[in-house]
């Protein structure tokens, strides 16, 4: 009875030293559940991390009853646990000193459409990137319905991105909430971002709020580079493909202290090996091409409440392309650019619920390039300022006030027998001050409504601007949410910058005198639905429809005169329309543990009046089709991933050449495969499996003085290509 005893007594008190507290942590606005929090005793040692569906379970030990939650972009919590036998709910509650980041869905899936937010927003996360494996931002999209992505030309080599049916200048390019890539830098900017430095990206369809300005038309993508308090001791990336192209990528963070953090990122690639394999010309596939990039980074927080981090960014790109080295007297392109980017964020807590933070940016731009006889020249100067006030009030609403100022200096200038007396000069100085405010209205957790309103003077066309917005979330049903927004937003309109595809042609360039400012309304509505399936599995629906109609654009008409392109103001056309419909329904199932799938199918309805007549947009997809299927086994050792695009057909302007009138649709494929080791991984992959490429990319003889055009682009350029790498990692 004794021994009996002994050992009842032992087990109840192993029992009552090793006791399970169990629960789930949750948001404390929207009630979502919170994946990969991190959990822990204050005292006594001893932690661990939600699972992906915010569930937890902690071993406890005699004395210990202060549990602590600690989850990047939240308030970190301590809670006093009594009794071990009931589950703990834990709401945690959302920083408001870092502003306006704060993004948990992209914790969960390598790509996935956010549960939280109320404007539809898509993440991609860093996983999804390495899917990706080259180069840079421009070829990140290339599984993603959301972004259409293509060439301008055949000889420039410079990427261009679509979205809701109208070109990459209408969207946003933020970083971290700065606007980053803007006016003359933004149609090749996409090329100076490395898809390894990137954290997530963010894409949301639509106006966004006022608080980053009234530019936006179409969407916002804002780029989150890796935070050094977050990301590893050394990264290391080494790519090459079969078009002999090499690039390198090294990242390296380094923590002083908890409270200052530094990181380091640095790109290079180069290629210099002329080829061609597509169509029957004499051109080079692809520009040789020589770029360098840096990234340093500071972060500091006193854990008292501010928040300080400041970035310093610098890119040196050269691209010579053109006709092959062995042709006599042959057309040259050659464009050479450098780019510095300074930005400086700085947040505080002045209460438990209000915060005020600023942000101040400084980017200078500058290029020259040459195509063939055509030169051009581009600077731009920015400074960029904004301040904001951030507070909750009664009930959750949360109140936002701030104001902002932009000055840039901009200077264009070429040269070509294409303009009339050869040569077009602009020099436009903007200064632009600008307040705006913002209310967030939440009831019983289930509806939120976002009205904001900003006012902007703009000194360059001496225009008073409103701009007007809306945004609206309600949580139908469990699982079932609706999002709409409405707004406007205005644009400085850039001619030469917005289509360099001008100086690949031989065409006349007729620049309309009085190029105004470009105006829009967008709306659009988004009905996504989850349905939890067994094993803890989920098959996500979304749906949404978009609709944007300007009240003036800068036209570039190719169809009014075949040897001439004409960019004029739609205000201008008699009974001038320009609108796009968009239609988009997605479907990610997760097949079985560690098999998923997404499927999706986009329509675009993209017209202008072109020569007094309203047709279709040209070079953009009619529909589009995504499959992309991935597989990883436990652990992520090996992964699996086959994206499949399907290309509906485009309309092809008229030219002075026997053009088809629409191209054919194609079918465009890519494949990689991944092992993970303890500090490496290796991969292998192929793009453009079925190697189907346009037929004629260049038509004419660039000698020839009318019948030259390089810039009828509707189907891939780049034939097959196979590439391998490896990723070294020092945690």
């Amino acid at each position: 009875m004794k021994k009996i005893l002994s050992f009842l007594i032992f087990i109840s008190l192993s029992c009552t030293m090793l006791a399970q507290v169990k629960g789930v942590i949750k948001d404390e606005l929207t009630e979502e559940n919170l994946p990969f929090v991190n959990v822990y005793w204050l005292k006594g040692g001893g932690g661990t991390i939600s699972d992906s569906t915010g569930s937890f379970s902690i071993n406890r030990k005699e004395g210990q009853n202060r549990l602590v939650f600690s989850f990047v972009g939240y308030k970190k919590d301590t809670i006093d646990v009594k009794n071990t036998s009931e589950p703990v709910i834990v709401f945690l509650k959302r920083m408001t000193t870092d502003i306006d980041r704060v993004v948990v869905t992209s914790r969960i899936k390598s790509s996935a459409i956010s549960s939280t937010s109320d404007q539809q927003k898509e993440i991609i996360t860093a996983d999804a990137l390495k899917f990706l494996a080259c180069c840079n931002l421009g070829e990140s999209f290339e599984n993603s319905a959301t972004v259409d992505v293509g060439y301008s030309d055949a000889v420039s080599g410079a990427k261009q991105i679509q979205m809701l049916g109208l070109s990459g200048v209408y969207s946003q390019m933020l970083l971290e909430n700065i606007p980053y890539m803007r006016g003359m830098a933004a149609p090749m900017g996409l090329s100076y971002v490395p898809g390894q430095w990137l954290e997530s990206i963010s894409v949301s369809k639509g106006v966004a709020t006022v608080k980053n300005g009234y530019e936006v038309i179409t969407g916002t993508i804002d780029l989150d580079f890796e935070k050094p308090f977050k990301g590893d001791l050394l990264s290391v990336n080494l790519y090459g493909n079969s078009d002999k192209r090499g690039e390198a990528t090294i990242k390296s963070n380094y923590m002083f202290n908890d409270k200052l953090s530094t990181g380091l990122l640095l790109y290079g690639t180069y290629n210099n090996s002329p080829m061609n394999m597509v169509g029957n010309d004499d051109f080079m596939d692809y520009p040789n091409n020589k770029q360098y990039s840096l990234v340093n980074r500071w972060h500091y927080d006193n854990k008292k409440g501010f928040v300080s981090q400041t970035l310093v960014n610098y890119t040196h790109d050269e691209r010579d392309g053109g006709q092959m080295p062995e042709i006599a007297n042959r057309y040259i392109t050659n464009s050479v650019v450098d780019r510095a980017f300074i930005s400086t964020k700085n947040g505080k807590s002045l209460t438990n619920t209000s915060s005020i933070g600023t942000q101040v940016a400084f980017s200078y731009y500058n290029q020259d390039a040459s195509y063939g006889p055509v030169t051009y020249s581009a600077t731009s100067k920015e400074i960029y300022a904004n301040i904001l006030y951030n507070a909750e009030v009664r009930g959750g609403h949360v109140l936002d006030l701030g104001a902002s100022i932009r000055y840039n200096d901009d200077t264009t200038h070429s040269f070509s027998s294409q303009f009339t007396g050869n040569t077009f000069k602009n020099h436009a100085t903007e200064l632009v001050p600008g307040v705006f405010s913002q209310c967030t209205f939440r009831y019983d957790k289930k509806f939120i409504a976002t009205l904001g309103l900003r006012y902007d003077y703009n000194t360059y066309y001496e225009k008073h601007l409103l701009t007007p917005r809306l945004h609206l979330k309600w949580k139908i049903i469990e699982d079932l949410i609706f999002r709409a927004s409405i707004g406007k937003g205005y644009r400085s309109a850039y001619p030469l910058a917005d289509n360099l595809s001008v100086f690949s042609t031989k065409r006349n360039i007729v620049i309309a005198g009085n190029i105004d400012m470009e105006e829009a309304w967008n709306m659009g509505a988004n009905i996504m639905k989850t349905i939890p399936l067994a094993g803890n599995r989920e098959l996500s629906i979304s749906l949404d429809y978009y609709h944007t109609n300007f009240l003036n654009q800068l036209v570039v008409d190719w169809d009014a005169n075949p040897a001439q392109v004409t960019i004029l103001n739609l205000k201008d056309i008699n009974n001038g329309k320009s609108f796009s419909n968009v239609v988009q329904l997605d479907f990610n199932y997760e097949i079985f543990k560690g098999m998923n799938i997404t499927l999706a199918g986009k329509y675009n309805d993209v017209q202008c009046t072109y020569g007094n007549k309203l047709m279709r947009k040209p070079y953009t997809s009619l529909w589009k089709g995504l499959a992309v299927l991935s597989y990883r086994t436990p652990f992520d050792k090996w992964i699996f991933d086959l994206t499949t695009q399907f290309n509906g057909p485009q309309r092809i302007p008229n030219t002075l050449f026997d053009t088809p009138k629409e191209s054919d649709p194609y079918v465009y494929m890519m494949a990689q495969i991944t092992h993970k080791m303890k500090d490496f991984e290796v991969y292998v992959g192929v793009e453009n499996i079925t190697n189907y490429t346009q037929e004629n990319v260049v038509l004419g003889d660039p000698m020839d003085a009318t019948l030259f055009d390089a810039s009828v682009i509707y189907s891939p350029i780049m034939g097959r290509i196979f590439y391998a790498g490896l990723r070294y990692t020092i945690k």
